[in-house]
């Protein structure tokens, strides 16, 4: 799906919303000029209405609440009391054309993936009509009035929190594995919008402008206009379409890349006899690379899967995702590294515009009894009884440093997982794979190591694999702080890079081109360089005197951060680093993007989001 004109897109929306504020600003100043005399007519009495809003807190006042079901109102109450029930937006009858401008920002938060009936949409505009009814009271129409006020104080208040914040927080959501700062709840400031001269202007400045956001937002108008498409299924094929195949699908397969704007009507019409000619294969290679599979042109069960994406499924991803930029839109960091779970790659952006992306390895999904495992290790807390969690966190830190030739300690959970099994395949195997063994402190024989010991819920092994070729951490590692002792890492296990689905690891990240990471780590690094790096990791270099010059640094350059063939490469200035979960974005060359839900948290956020 191909966005050529998204920059443009981009600038109409701002410019539109000035206008949209300049207009909104406008009516506010005039709304007295043009209902002037509404409030004599209905005798508006100050008094009655404050009376009126006062009693919608009292006791047997309630049911109007159940019915409602603000969030807000034992919250409001307090505020009200202390500003002894003074309404703050809707002070008489002559409020039309700010009811009407607030309800136009409501009604377009379906721009944001959100629902304009979470706002109260429909209860404010009736309240509000209700007052100028024919045959009711002055009590009834100043009750109205009051509601209507109440009604648009909330609103105002979930709408504001909504668009800073996000409707949902992740961290209660993710208990253990969204590590990303965010505002603490108790922290936010929800009566800020409460204290604005003008709220419609705030409630128009509040809304995310980022370039992720707004782009993800045209994406969403894109994908809506889908809905009025014809969206039959693709039979799922029975062999590969190849380049030179004939196929009785490639019509149906070719017509699905044109609505999604892979392709263009022209080629239908030049190509009627539909063989699969290396234009189309194009046109399938960009599909496949924009939804993250293997994009070398063969049709195959995934690419079917793919194109049988209903555009309902396109509009949830787009709106979980929305959600995840309210929650953190990167927007306020210059420079910064970025892997994206769902997509297993690694990119580095610098003033918003990317620089570098690199293939990485993520950690494995939890299988599928995972949940109802954990529920019973929780009940009885026997630790054999605790399902493993390899999936990596969502998180952030700084990369401070880089570790060169590096030693690997075994976790428990790999020694009962793996080690034992290959121990008990193998007596030799730890010799083998260059590790060294402790037992209480004391360095032993690795073919001492009982298969028994290594699957108990007490090891009392360290084991260590020393720097190498075959370490499981490669040659490089790069550190950041962070609660679950991940990191970036090389390694030697190279065939998952080219896996469609690269959730493979342990949990930490495997970088492919770890050395590619390393030179831009290095660049304004003032002590170290990519040569010197890839001489310390045994690799070779061209440049005769960057040898030669290193030779004369070495023992100086590795003092107090030398741990025999282990080295400390400290960066000059710790990098940010973000790893994330995003399914779904809009990339430099203007194409949306999809990626699977390999760790089901899309589907975890749409249920929570629209439960």
């Amino acid at each position: 799906m191909r966005f050529i004109f998204y920059k443009i897109l981009n600038l109409v929306i701002i410019f539109f919303a000035f206008l949209f504020l300049s207009l909104l600003s406008g009516c506010e100043q005039k709304r007295s000029d043009l209902q002037a005399g509404l409030n004599d007519k209905l005798n508006f009495n100050q008094l009655e209405y404050q009376t009126e809003f006062k009693n919608l807190f009292t006791a047997q006042n309630n049911s109007w609440n159940n019915i409602f079901k603000l969030e807000y109102f034992d919250t409001l109450r307090q505020y009200y009391a202390a500003r002894e029930f003074k309404p703050l937006f809707v002070k008489d009858f002559e409020e039309k054309m700010f009811i009407d401008s607030l309800l136009i920002i409501f009604r377009n938060a379906v721009e944001h993936g959100l629902e304009p009936a979470w706002y109260n949409l429909d209860q404010i505009r009736n309240e509000f009509v209700n007052i100028t009814k024919d045959g009711i009271s002055s009590k009834e129409r100043h009750a109205f009035l009051a509601r209507t006020e109440l009604l648009v104080c909330n609103s105002i208040i979930k709408y504001s929190s909504n668009m800073r914040y996000g409707v949902l927080n992740p961290n209660n959501i993710f208990l253990d594995s969204y590590y990303i700062p965010i505002p603490d709840s108790s922290k936010r400031e929800i009566f800020e919008p409460l204290s604005q001269k003008n709220i419609i202007q705030y409630l128009v400045s509040i809304q995310p402008r980022s370039k992720k956001y707004t782009q993800l937002q045209a994406a969403l108008k894109q994908c809506e206009r889908l809905n009025n498409q014809d969206w039959k299924k693709i039979p799922v094929i029975t062999k590969k379409i190849k380049l030179g195949d004939s196929d009785s699908s490639l019509i149906q397969i070719i017509k699905r890349l044109i609505i999604l704007g892979f392709a263009d009507s022209s080629y239908v019409e030049n190509n009627y006899k539909m063989v699969y000619d290396s234009v189309f294969t194009e046109k399938v290679r960009r599909f496949q690379k924009a939804n993250g599979l293997i994009d070398d042109g063969v049709i195959n069960k995934s690419t079917i899967e793919k194109l049988n994406t209903t555009p309902k499924e396109y509009i949830n991803k787009i709106k979980v995702n929305l959600e995840r930029l309210r929650w953190f839109d990167y927007s306020d960091t210059s420079r910064y590294i970025l892997v994206n779970i769902p997509d297993f790659k690694l990119y580095i952006f610098e003033n918003g515009s990317e620089v570098l992306d690199i293939n990485v390895c993520t950690g494995r999904k939890r299988y599928p009894s995972f949940e109802k495992k954990y529920l019973v290790y929780k009940q009885s807390k026997q630790w054999w009884l605790k399902p493993e969690d390899w999936e990596t966190p969502v998180l952030f830190g700084h990369i401070s440093h880089l570790v060169l030739n590096p030693t690997w300690t075994v976790p428990k959970s790999i020694m009962r997982e793996e080690i034992a099994t290959k121990v008990k395949r193998d007596s030799t195997y730890l010799k083998k794979a260059n590790f060294r063994v402790y037992k209480n402190g004391s360095q032993i024989n690795p073919s001492e190591v009982k298969v028994s010991e290594l699957s108990s819920g007490s090891i009392p092994y360290t084991i260590i694999q020393n720097p190498g070729a075959g370490n499981a951490l490669g040659k490089i590692k790069f550190m950041f702080d962070n609660p679950f002792g991940v990191y970036l890492h090389d390694t030697p296990t190279r065939a998952p890079f080219k896996y469609e689905n690269r959730a493979v690891s342990h949990g930490c990240v495997r970088v492919e081109k770890p050395l590619q990471l390393a030179e831009y780590l290095l660049t304004s690094n003032s002590k170290w360089t990519i040569d010197y790096l890839k001489i310390e990791i045994g690799n070779k270099i061209e440049n005769k005197a960057s040898a030669e010059e290193f030779k004369q640094k070495r023992n100086e350059l590795r003092k107090g951060s030398s741990y025999g063939v282990t080295t400390e490469v400290k960066l000059d200035k710790p990098v940010p680093l973000f790893i994330d979960y995003h399914t779904v974005w809009v990339d430099k060359d203007g194409i949306i993007n999809f990626r699977n839900d390999v760790y089901k948290q899309d589907k975890v956020v749409l249920e929570e989001l629209f439960k």
